[in-house]
C-alpha cells in the first residue's frame, strides 16, 4: 500500500471545516450550568451542512454573558419574540434551522487540537434583506 504520510497536526487540520457561513440544524439543546462560572446556559448540538451533502455536529453554548450571540441565535431560529420576553428554554431551539458563521479556535497551549466553533449566527432578518435586495446592498445601487 502506498500512501502519503501525515503528521498529527495535518490529520487534525484535515478534520476542520473552513471559516465561513454554513447552514445548520439544532439537533439537541439542553439547559445546564457553566462549569467555569456556574451560570445558566443553553448547550446546543448543532449539525452543520456544507451544501454539498457533507455534515458534522459540533457543540455551542448560549449564555446571557454573550448577549449578541444569544440574540442572533434566537433571531436565526425564529425565536426573537421569545427572546424579547427574557426567557428561553433549550427545548425551543430543537429542530430549528438557519445559517451561522463558523470559525476555527486555535489552542494556544497546544494541549488540544484546533477545532471549529460557532462565531455567531446569521440573523433571519439579515438573510431576508440580503435575498430581497434590501439593506446596505440596495443603498449601493
Amino acid at each position: 500500500m502506498t500512501f502519503e504520510p501525515k503528521t498529527e497536526q495535518e490529520i487534525a487540520e484535515s478534520k476542520l471545516w473552513s471559516k465561513g457561513e454554513y447552514g445548520f440544524e439544532i439537533v439537541d439543546a439542553s439547559e445546564k450550568n457553566s462549569k467555569r462560572s456556574g451560570k445558566p446556559m443553553i448547550e446546543l448540538k448543532v449539525k452543520l451542512c456544507d451544501g454539498k451533502g457533507a455534515g458534522r455536529t459540533i457543540t455551542d453554548y448560549l449564555l446571557a454573558e454573550t448577549p449578541e450571540k444569544l440574540r442572533h441565535c434566537a433571531d436565526a431560529c425564529g425565536l426573537l419574540d421569545r427572546y424579547n420576553t427574557g426567557n428561553l428554554s433549550g427545548n425551543e431551539f430543537r429542530g430549528k434551522r438557519g445559517k451561522l458563521k463558523l470559525g476555527i479556535e486555535k489552542d494556544k497551549k497546544k494541549t488540544y487540537p484546533d477545532k471549529n466553533v460557532v462565531l455567531d449566527y446569521v440573523c433571519a432578518s439579515a438573510v431576508g434583506k440580503a435575498e430581497s435586495g434590501g439593506g446596505m446592498l440596495s443603498l449601493l445601487k
